[in-house]
């Protein structure tokens, strides 16, 4: 991994877009005092993540932001970019470039990115110290900060030399699992009290749900005796009722075929009683007979006296028969008489020989009787009498059928008195046969009423039962018993009190929210366990990775501190804690309670340098040039030991001298092979070693401008 490019706009100096790209290992930014290369350096250490102004040179995040001048306006915001090549997958992200960018606004808004998506400061700072770039920024040293590793505290300058042997990550993870073990720690408390304060509720609940469960038991029994008693009476009764529906259809069909032979008879005998106006029927027809026969006798009477005028007239015919006809008469009388006998009109035939005879008697005087009328009301007399005879017959038939009818009527009006009296009587027994059935009805139904009040209590008590139609019929002994048992329980139940379905539901959640609890506190301490064997896992990674690492340091440092002071001896001393000292003096160790040491009994580095030809007991006691050189060489040693991805050097050669400058310069060289170096520098020994030069410059305008000026080395 290295980086390729540093983007600057709007960053301090730098108000228009600068690019400076890093292709080669030694780069160098040269310019004069306040052309803003300086701003180089601390544009990488800014959007690193470096959260002090005060290292930046500033006091609010807007003194960042470009400030305008008498030719250019001020800007709203500025932002750095670094792009590093991720072709060795160094950073655990999928792409081949990682850039990463921070801007800040006038308002004090900072805003960090990864590939253009928005993370978080802690983001950065985890992505970074993958790649050896730790939050102390040992890889920046800028003018005046390069002997901070020499005034520092032992305990901070351990934490430096940590960070460049790329312990920090696991100083994160350790303080990681140190926060999470307090969280977890608090959070096993907070569990534990919600425990107590669910625990009276616990066992109120638990009391209620056994009385539920005393009384769901006693509930079950009682169901079952319902469900067994209620199922056999309802068998009984299905029983009772259909063999009494059975026996009473046989009784009822027949009293009802009784009854409908009793509706005839009473109708036919009322019939009967009819017949009681018969004899005034009689009578009338009677009298119309009489009637008949009178009017009989006086047509008799009057016919013979037509047939007399009949015979006198017939006598004096005979006395006439001498007389002679016309020829000529005689034949149209025939051919009438003929044509009459071809169409059978008799009637007709009659009225020509009446006429043919009254003709005869034209002649006659008008004193003679005339026979023509005479002979036809004589047979309208004839007709009239065969119609009285006929009508004499009928009122006699009429009579006679009468007195049989009225003979059978009375016959069979006794024989229906009879009939009904015996239907009667064996409609009565039927009756009585009957009406036993209906008090049996009677004792049923009452049965079932008391039936239908055990369901509905039954309902109220355990709910809806379950005929169980396969069950037999109960004894009269068995009933009682069941009966007395169904009231023993219910009894019971009702002194048990009511208690709702519903407190079981609440006892499960409250239960259920205990074993939760109760399984989170077993996590949780299993997650302390874990944390703890995590946290002195990481511990010992870390304490074994620092003495190896302070062992190889000390090992460049010597060969370093010789070339630069040409010959000497400096060497990192690892400062045990007063714990440690306690525990390897007395073999105890204070108990562990998550809270950081004092600065007093802290552990860490402290340096002991021996210079050649010079005797020095303290740090105090080098000069600046030789904290410059002895800090670098520190430096240089932290470096090579662990490279960073990259190393900014902000003037930490402006305190050398000629020969100095060319050990620095020798050194620089050595470095470059296996880290990228940024130089800003004054020194020609150190552009010396530069491949690329950045100039800075700065117009009227006081906007910084880069020239690059590639070498051949």
């Amino acid at each position: 991994m290295r980086l390729k490019r540093l983007e600057l706009s709007g960053f301090k100096s730098f108000a228009r877009t600068t690019r400076l790209e890093f292709s080669e290992s030694v780069s160098g930014v040269v310019g004069p005092n306040g052309s803003g290369k300086s701003n180089v350096a601390e544009a990488l250490r800014w959007v690193l993540g470096e959260q002090s102004l005060k290292v930046l040179r500033g006091k609010k995040g807007e003194d960042l932001i470009f400030n305008g001048s008498q030719t250019a306006p001020k800007l709203g915001k500025a932002s750095v970019t670094l792009v590093f090549d991720n072709t060795d997958g160094i950073f655990s992200l999928d792409y081949e470039e990682v850039i990463i960018t921070r801007k800040v606004f006038r308002d004090g808004i900072n805003e960090y990115s990864i590939n253009g998506s928005k993370v978080r400061l802690k983001d950065i700072v985890d992505i970074l110290s993958m790649a050896g770039l730790g939050t102390s920024q040992h890889h920046i040293i800028s003018q005046g900060e390069a002997d901070r590793i020499l005034n520092t505290t032992p305990k901070e300058r351990r934490s430096m030399i940590e960070d460049a042997l790329g312990l920090k990550i696991y100083q994160i993870k350790k303080g990681e699992s140190e926060r999470k073990l307090l969280k977890t720690e608090d959070n096993i408390k907070q569990v534990e009290s919600l425990r107590r304060e669910i625990q009276p509720h616990l066992r109120f609940l638990k009391s209620q749900v056994e009385k539920y469960e005393k009384t769901s038991a006693l509930r079950e029994e009682l169901t079952g005796l319902y469900k067994e008693y209620i199922s056999r009476e309802e068998n009984y009764l299905k029983k009772e009722f259909d063999e009494l529906s059975k026996g009473k259809l046989g009784p009822q069909l027949e009293l009802d075929k009784i009854e409908e032979e009793l509706t005839s008879l009473k109708s036919v005998v009322k019939d009967k009683e009819k017949t009681e106006g018969r004899p005034q029927e009689f009578s009338i027809v009677e009298s119309s007979l009489n009637t008949v026969r009178k009017d009989i006798a006086s047509l008799e009477r009057e016919i013979g006296r037509h047939e007399g005028m009949m015979e006198f007239e017939k006598k004096r015919v005979i006395e006439d028969e001498g007389k002679t006809i016309p020829k000529n008469v005689i034949k149209d009388f025939i051919h009438k008489i003929k044509s009459y006998l071809d169409r059978n009109e008799f009637s007709r035939i009659k009225e020509e020989v009446d006429l043919f005879w009254s003709g005869l008697d034209n002649h006659e005087e008008s004193s003679r009787v005339n026979m023509s009328e005479v002979k036809s009301k004589h047979n309208d007399l004839l007709l009239r009498l065969d119609e009285l005879h006929t009508e004499e017959k009928k009122f006699i038939d009429d009579i006679t059928d009468m007195k049989i009818k009225i003979d059978q009527d009375m016959k069979d009006y006794r024989e229906s008195e009879r009939k009904i009296y015996e239907k009667e009587k064996t409609a009565n027994n039927i009756r009585s046969i009957i009406m036993e059935f209906g008090i049996k009805e009677e004792r049923l139904n009452a049965r079932k009423y008391d039936i239908d009040n055990e369901k509905e209590e039954a309902r109220r008590l355990v709910g809806e039962i379950e005929i169980d139609l396969s069950l037999g019929v109960l004894g009269d002994t068995e009933r009682d018993q069941i009966k007395r048992n169904i009231s023993r329980i219910r009894i019971k139940l009702e002194d048990s009190g009511s208690v709702s379905e519903d407190i079981l539901v609440e006892y499960k959640e409250v239960a259920r929210r205990d074993e939760f609890f109760n399984t989170e506190l077993a996590d949780m301490k299993n997650a302390i366990l874990s944390l703890r064997g995590l946290m002195k896992e990481l511990e010992e990674k870390i304490e074994r990775g620092f003495k190896d690492g302070v062992e190889k340091i000390n090992g460049e440092l010597s060969e370093l501190f010789s070339i630069m002071f040409g010959g000497g001896r400096a060497e990192l001393e690892i400062i045990k804690p007063l714990k440690q000292k306690i525990e390897d003096e007395e073999g105890t160790l204070a108990s562990e309670d998550g809270v950081a040491d004092p600065p007093e009994l802290a552990g860490g580095i402290d340096i002991s340098v021996n210079l050649p030809k010079k005797r020095i007991n303290t740090m105090a006691m080098l000069s600046g040039g030789e904290r410059a050189l002895t800090s670098i060489a520190l430096l240089f040693a932290m470096s090579k030991v662990n490279p960073p991805p990259f190393l900014v050097l902000d003037e930490t050669d402006a305190a050398l001298d000629e020969t100095n400058s060319s050990r620095y310069g020798k050194m620089l060289k050595e470095l470059s092979s296996n880290i990228q170096l940024i130089v800003i520098t004054h020194n020609r020994e150190t552009m010396k070693q530069a491949s690329i030069l950045y100039g800075v410059t700065m117009g009227s305008d006081g906007i910084s401008k880069i020239l690059s000026v590639k070498l051949n080395n």
